[in-house]
């Protein structure tokens, strides 16, 4: 097989495509050959025979790293953006190459801060000074002068690192994660812009003891703020020119909680997931349950116990694994007993909190959310990244967000969710890719944050 390959790049090298074709119908397995053919049709200038040739060998191997990258080239050149992106992000080993593809898709789509963001990781992952240049040369391009204070309390900054992380290649970044009142004064005044990470207790000391100073105030709300009414009517909202909500039902809990958000520019921007963190492949029905989350009457583990147990009156090898750090000592020591009197307590493993969730993941066949209250569940989003099932149990507006057939209302749905056949990792992702992606979170964000300054996105 070696010396047809070779004999196949010979004839390619002399344009001898007819030839190369001829010998390709040799090459096996059918994978192998369909992905042989399309780089025969990429070299010849023939992009839809190729792209056919490359879908061919997905259908066959739909986790080959080589083909997904063939596949995400051909779609850049025909100026399928989104399409190559959704490709180069399933790549398990990226290079430097998958990076700079990435970076393109990107630009091409006028994200210049996820394009800088992916520059950077081709530029530290190659040793060729061209790439170096190219990062270089774009971020000097793109750069603007605007200084950004980001305020977070020690804890809560989960949601906010990747997105600072990124916006730092386009402007001056401060993440300030701290309840010190000197690093807040000093940070406060050296910012043009000052970003509130969730309306808490922060955002009330900021606003009610810092003049506004001519700054541009961005308040962004997740999910227990909206309903904490102390901390919504304490905030000086006069002084904050737009607050960014990350799901419609806080954004409406919110302002049912706070006449004063009635008044004020409101900006709905879902979180987003860093689909490059997490390692798609297809699965398949089998006895692993995950869950990750803090441990706590939100979670509803009861619920999660309810379901455990009669899956294992089913089937013995049906077991739970929840990732998360212990929040009502209560709520831990009954589910502990109760599992004992039920006599399942080894089907419930407590492993506490997991900074690589890819990893904790990637051995789990189901997601089982049965939380009460989620913004719409980053976790559950984290697991249908990888290809994982959701069973989620129907909290406030689910319905609104997910499809209804991953929705369980009862111990009975949830169960017969688990136990059938329908299994779609390909769907699952593609959910994923489609609603929230970090890329979409970030372009939507960039474009808030230069909407008042006179360069538009589209001069990019």
């Amino acid at each position: 097989m070696k010396e047809l390959i070779e004999e196949i790049d010979r004839c390619v090298s002399s344009k001898n495509f007819s030839r190369a074709k001829e010998l390709a119908q040799k090459v096996e397995p059918e994978s192998m050959k369909h992905n042989v053919l399309g780089i025969i049709f990429y070299q010849e200038g023939q992009l839809d025979k190729a792209l056919e040739h490359f879908q061919s060998v997905l259908k066959l191997d739909p986790e080959n790293d080589d083909v997904l990258f063939n596949l995400s080239k051909v779609l850049l050149e025909q100026k399928n953006f989104f399409e190559s992106w959704r490709y180069l992000t399933r790549i398990k080993d990226k290079t430097w190459e998958v990076y700079d593809l990435l970076g393109d898709t990107q630009l091409a789509q006028n994200n210049v801060p996820m394009a800088l963001h992916y520059y950077s990781k081709a530029a530290q992952l190659s040793d060729l000074p061209q790439m170096k240049e190219k990062f270089e040369q774009a971020k000097a391009k793109f750069k603007r002068p605007e200084k950004i204070a980001i305020f977070c309390l020690p804890g809560l900054d989960n949601f906010i690192k990747d997105i600072a992380q990124v916006l730092s290649n386009v402007f001056e970044v401060k993440l300030v994660v701290t309840t010190d009142g000197n690093q807040i004064v000093q940070a406060y005044r050296w910012a043009d812009i000052v970003w509130l990470e969730w309306a808490n207790e922060l955002a009330v000391e900021i606003t009610n003891k810092l003049e506004k100073m001519g700054k541009r105030i961005l308040c962004r709300l997740h999910g227990y703020e909206s309903l904490r009414p102390d901390f919504l009517r304490s905030i000086k909202w006069e002084k904050i020119d737009e607050v960014i909500f990350v799901a419609q039902n806080v954004l409406e809990t919110a302002v049912q909680n706070c006449d004063h958000l009635r008044q004020k520019e409101k900006i709905l921007i879902h979180n987003g997931l860093d689909l490059t963190k997490y390692t798609f492949r297809l699965r398949s029905k089998g006895p692993n349950l995950a869950f990750a989350g803090h441990f706590n009457y939100k979670k509803n583990p009861v619920l999660a116990v309810q379901i455990l147990k009669k899956l294992v009156s089913l089937d013995e090898r049906y077991n739970l694994q929840w990732a998360g750090t212990i929040q009502d000592e209560r709520m831990y020591r009954y589910i502990g007993y109760i599992l004992e009197r039920m006599g399942i307590r080894e089907k419930f493993n407590f492993v506490g909190w997991k900074d690589d969730i890819n990893s904790f993941l990637e051995n789990k066949n189901f997601f089982l959310s049965t939380s009460i209250h989620e913004g719409y569940g980053v976790a559950i989003l984290e697991a249908m990244a990888k290809g994982i099932k959701p069973v989620i149990h129907n909290f406030y507006v689910a319905e609104e967000f997910y499809p209804k057939e991953w929705v369980f209302n009862t111990v009975d749905e949830a169960v017969e969710m688990i136990t059938s056949n329908d299994y779609d990792s390909e769907s699952y992702r593609r959910f994923i890719e489609d609603v929230c992606p970090l890329e979409k979170q970030i372009s939507e964000i960039f474009r808030v944050l230069i909407q008042r300054i006179s360069v538009s996105p589209t001069q990019f």
